[in-house]
């Protein structure tokens, strides 16, 4: 991730998730899809042991990157963003804060677990515990 950052620069990386359904679900058997997915240790396995998808979420993406290549959250945030917004044409609305953008937010604690989101200006996920 160094090499690919050091290559392209932050405004031209794209962190994606292609996350399955359990992902953020603590350890532990789910029925997802038809079938029985062990999600342990960050990853989501079939019976078998065969991997069943990703269970990587944005906020670790967005940590993954930060560990791997020494940036500051002030300095990848695009990756997790405004970049994708660039990409697909819309960041005249979306991908930061600006007067007049939605008003779409995820507010991180210092561990990186999503504490608030909000969509279009109101509150759609707020943890139990904001201490």
């Amino acid at each position: 991730m160094r090499i690919l950052v050091a290559a392209k620069g932050v405004s031209h990386v794209i962190l994606v998730t292609d996350a399955i359904r359990g992902a953020g679900l603590p350890d532990g058997e789910y029925p997802l899809d038809g079938r029985m997915v062990r999600i342990a240790d960050g990853a989501a396995r079939l019976p078998d042991g065969t991997l069943s998808g990703s269970v990587l979420t944005m906020e670790r993406a967005l940590r993954n990157i930060e560990c791997a290549t020494g940036l500051t959250l002030r300095e990848s945030w695009p990756m997790a963003s405004l970049n994708a917004a660039r990409a697909i044409g819309i960041s005249a609305a979306k991908g930061s804060l600006e007067v007049g953008k939605d008003a779409d937010l995820v507010l991180l604690d210092n561990h990186y677990d999503v504490c608030l989101t909000v969509a279009a200006g109101e509150i759609v996920f707020e943890r139990d515990s904001l201490a």
